[in-house]
């Protein structure tokens, strides 16, 4: 997918309708029952697939950055996520490599990263040979999104509808508008990934629950293990009271746990960004119940000794159709975190 195609992504968001998630729904049902989806009426261009695959591969809204805040930074962040994840896939990763085909989509687990709380695998699809994609156009049907981590007949974690599961976009060939590379961001849960190693561990990826799709087993031998820091402080902005928590570091995210009750939900007036040392402003990654899970930010390059978290009010404005006009947004109040003595977890 090119550059402008993925600029386009986030407009086209917005032009989602429930066409589009009953297509996935039907999908769904017709793989659990072995039949074919039936045609849709109506096309999908790819830059709209592709919104609506980033929706439902997050989604619960994983990897979807709040719009408004997006495209100011949006080429950072894809720099930062890459970078982290080459560095991490060449110290921690185990290369597979394995390549195969389903129902004309062919997948490739190329590596698998073990975290201490999270499996981090990178797959290539590629679905040029389906005649639904003959056109241009693209089905959601096309990638299968519930995975499988098991151990002998144990399983260890699963994410089904993409629970539990981040997902961002590696790289794509500007020249092929039929495949991509996708890093999938699995919650291990009450699995420790240290206690992996050494371990044949086998990931599915199938398009239903007992279905098909793409199953490859591999062994790690080392693990990312993250930091987290205890901060326990209390500010106040206005009629606002803010706690932070904690902070979490993983492979590719660096997680907030904040009690706030009236800033960074939908509807709320202000949000929350994440500032590095070097100024690089991050956007929120809307993860199911952040008050719960955290809020999700891609970890800065450089983490150094202190981040600055910001309260926000967004500008954004858009067209009828969904282009934004306006991304800017007022920075009203910060609040500075020292990350010197990390918690042993």
């Amino acid at each position: 997918m090119n550059r402008k195609k993925q600029e386009q992504l986030l407009d086209k968001i917005g032009e989602v309708d429930e066409r589009y998630v009953l297509e996935y729904l039907d999908a769904q049902t017709a793989k659990s029952a072995n039949r074919r989806p039936r045609r849709a009426k109506f096309r999908l261009s790819l830059v709209l697939a592709a919104a609506l695959i980033t929706l439902l591969g997050s989604v619960s809204l994983a990897a979807i950055p709040i719009i408004g805040h997006f495209l100011s930074h949006r080429a950072n962040e894809n720099r930062v996520i890459m970078q982290n994840f080459d560095e991490i896939e060449s110290e921690y990763a185990v290369r597979i490599g394995d390549t195969q085909e389903c129902d004309g989509v062919i997948a490739t687990l190329n590596s698998a990263v073990v975290e201490d709380r999270h499996l981090l695998l990178s797959y290539t699809f590629n679905w040029s040979g389906l005649e639904e994609a003959s056109d241009g156009s693209f089905h959601t049907y096309f990638l299968p999104w519930f995975f499988y981590i098991t151990e002998s007949d144990t399983v260890l974690c699963q994410s089904e509808y993409t629970k539990g599961l981040h997902t961002q976009i590696y790289s794509d060939d500007a020249s092929n508008d039929t495949a991509m590379t996708l890093l999938y961001c699995i919650d291990l849960e009450q699995v420790d990934g240290r206690n992996l190693i050494g371990k044949e561990l086998t990931v599915s990826l199938l398009y239903s629950n007992g279905g098909e799709g793409f199953t490859s087993t591999f062994t790690p031998v080392s693990c990312f293990t993250g930091r987290s820091w205890d901060i326990n402080e209390s500010y106040e902005f206005g009629e606002h009271a803010i706690t932070v928590n904690r902070i979490q570091e993983s492979a590719l995210y660096v997680t907030l746990f904040i009690d706030c009750a009236t800033i960074g939900h939908t509807g709320d007036e202000y949000s929350f960004i994440l500032s590095d040392e070097l100024g690089n402003d991050y956007t929120i990654y809307l993860y199911e119940d952040n008050d719960v899970n955290g809020y999700w930010y891609t970890k800065p390059d450089t983490m150094g000794t202190g981040l600055t978290l910001k309260v926000i009010r967004s500008n954004m404005k858009s067209s009828p159709y969904g282009e934004i006009l306006d991304d800017s947004y007022e920075v009203l109040y910060e609040i500075p975190i020292e990350l010197e003595s990390e918690t042993a977890r």
